[in-house]
């Protein structure tokens, strides 16, 4: 039988249920070795793997942290038994001066309302969030370039620690689900102490992770790579409202095709993706 066989199916996922600990990834799952390495696909798969087994390890330490102190335990359990198809979740996405979340700023945030595969919305607009911020800072000429975010826009836009705040309520109470998260979640949880001195809160899925189980296969799960296979558009890339959209288009089809494999609540794809 093959490895992708005994990972799958309902006995697989039963063994899962009844497992108290979380092994690390197999063998098997690692892309295959090439005798003549192309160097930019190797660095890319190198990022995707520390960033899964990053994504995991953190996983694993919410869950230890919760059993130990059992503090909101009871809140986050009830998420993890809502059934993917009704999972209220906000897909976001932020854009950034750069790369450091202790040096540089958040320049705009992006955020969609999804419960289970349905997109929220009214005529208000109210199943959407996006912003631009002031960083305090200035934006690099090459930032503006890729963002369409100019120093001219960010000057008279609202403060980072406001648009946090406002961010803040649009996504309270739901599953954060991110692509490539690592880059989001640093910037989210130092802009939370740096203007209110709070911890991190969320919960926070990334779907790269999500895409490594699901197309164990496919070596590129950049954002770009995956909605080009899957024949999603994007109509503005690097823009964190449609970034957002574009990884909630992504998130649909994974949850639809978890459900088809029978994993149905949150708690049982952690199961699966903590294999990988």
């Amino acid at each position: 039988m093959r490895n992708d066989e005994r990972r799958s199916g309902p006995a697989w996922l039963e063994r899962l249920r009844a497992r108290t600990r979380i092994t690390g990834p197999s063998p098997s799952s690692m892309p295959p070795a090439s005798d003549k390495p192309d160097v930019e696909s190797l660095h890319v798969t190198t990022q995707q793997e520390l960033h899964t087994m990053g994504a995991r390890y953190a996983y694993e330490r919410s869950l230890a942290k919760q059993q130990k102190s059992g503090v909101g335990m009871k809140g986050r359990a009830q998420l993890l038994d809502i059934p993917l198809l009704e999972l209220p979740i906000a897909v976001i996405d932020l854009e950034t001066t750069g790369f450091e979340p202790h040096a540089d700023e958040i320049i705009s945030f992006g955020a969609w309302h999804i419960n289970g595969t349905q997109w929220v919305s009214d005529e208000a607009g109210a199943g959407a969030f996006y912003t631009v911020v002031n960083p305090g800072i200035p934006i690099p000429v090459l930032i503006e370039e890729l963002t369409g975010i100019r120093n001219a826009d960010a000057v008279s836009a609202v403060s980072v620690g406001e648009g946090l705040t406002r961010f803040s309520s649009f996504v309270d109470g739901r599953i954060l689900i991110a692509h490539a998260s690592g880059h989001d979640k640093a910037f989210l949880r130092a802009a939370l102490w740096r203007y209110h001195k709070q911890s991190w809160k969320y919960r926070m899925l990334d779907t790269m992770l999500v895409a490594r189980w699901l197309y164990p296969q496919q070596r590129q799960l950049d954002l770009d790579s995956l909605t080009n296979l899957l024949g999603i558009q994007n109509e503005r890339r690097h823009h964190a409202l449609y970034d957002a959209q574009a990884t909630g288009a992504l998130w649909i089809q994974f949850v639809e095709q978890a459900v088809a494999r029978r994993v149905t609540t949150l708690r049982e794809l952690y199961m699966y993706l903590s294999q990988y």
